[in-house]
């Protein structure tokens, strides 16, 4: 007999001597019914050790006064990974994204990095498994998922016992001053001044023209869970639109980029960065230099795109603002 074995057969002895005390005649037959086959999977050794437990402290003894939750103090984290949205992220643990910025006073919802640590607007409230719980009906009672409960609870879908704890998403309430600053009030406030529509950036001055004449499709910001970082622009001409840059500058990107087809990106100085997406064709080459108004390329549909139209974007110092904020 291993010794895991010989400890619990002893501790069942033990029990069972005393039940005679308190007239429990089932104890035998529960022995009998651990006992076998009880070397069979070593995974299961912390099980073997917690039913002793369960066997020594009957869940009535709990029931009496064990069962209160007790609740943490100390919000989640979580750890942002590649590909990665401040959505996804809110969807997983069931809040909105708008909740996640302000718990952690983002400027920018948009930009987070890998690696970056966010906290969580819950904590961990600890409850005792009654039985035939499962990880199903603890989603149901508490109002969460069951792959937030496994996230919480990594072996909560491996055998369970009644009366073990487990941890159980709670929310807290989060401070009003924790709102963030709106990037386009923070950039209006920090990097330029209005003058009738046009826009005067503090470092030199900037005025950007309509690459193209059309209808607006899209406006910037966030659109089915994730964020738009342009506006999309439509003219009927489709593939015969010309694309004209919106000031001088040097490309620095002309070619296919993934998600956004053909793609110039042209730097103005200065912090200021203006991309022009999903072209047909490009007309300009990487490093050349190009004037305000000079054609770019013909409007297309490449890359990830809902039909003919043009994704403008401009950034300034790396980060993406309404493009109609700057635009004459």
């Amino acid at each position: 007999m291993s010794s895991k074995r010989a400890l619990l057969a002893s501790s069942l002895a033990i029990s069972t001597t005393a039940s005679w005390v308190v007239g429990n005649d089932q104890h035998p037959a529960f022995a009998e019914d651990h006992l076998a086959g009880m070397d069979a999977d070593p995974d299961q050794e912390h099980i073997a050790q917690e039913a002793v437990i369960q066997y020594l402290n009957p869940i009535s003894q709990v029931a009496e006064g064990n069962l209160a939750a007790t609740v943490e103090t100390k919000p989640l984290t979580y750890q942002v990974k590649n590909g990665d949205t401040l959505s996804s992220i809110g969807r997983f643990f069931g809040m909105p994204y708008e909740d996640l910025a302000r718990f952690n006073r983002l400027e920018n919802p948009d930009f987070l990095e890998e690696g970056q640590q966010l906290n969580i607007p819950l904590v961990r409230k600890w409850v005792r498994l009654k039985f035939g719980d499962t990880a199903e009906r603890l989603a149901r009672e508490y109002k969460t998922t069951k792959e937030l409960l496994l996230h919480l609870n990594p072996d909560l879908d491996k055998a369970t016992y009644a009366g073990q704890l487990v941890a159980v998403p709670q929310k807290v309430e989060i401070p009003k001053q924790s709102s963030p600053v709106p990037v386009e009030k923070e950039n209006r406030k920090n990097q330029m001044k209005l003058v009738k529509g046009s826009v005067v950036p503090f470092q030199g001055s900037y005025v950007f023209r309509w690459p193209i004449t059309g209808q607006i499709t899209s406006n910037f910001g966030w659109r089915h869970g994730r964020m738009h970082k342009g506006i999309d622009i439509w003219n009927a001409a489709k593939s015969q639109t010309e694309i004209h840059a919106a000031l001088g500058g040097t490309v620095v990107r002309a070619g296919y980029a993934g998600t956004y087809g053909n793609l110039v990106v042209i730097d103005h100085g200065g912090g200021w960065v203006t991309y022009y997406a999903h072209l047909s064709r490009i007309m300009v080459s990487k490093g050349e230099k190009v004037s305000t108004g000079q054609q770019l390329g013909y409007m297309g549909q490449t890359g990830r795109a809902t039909g003919y139209h043009l994704h403008f974007e401009v950034r300034k110092n790396g980060k993406a603002i309404n493009p109609l904020l700057v635009l004459k």
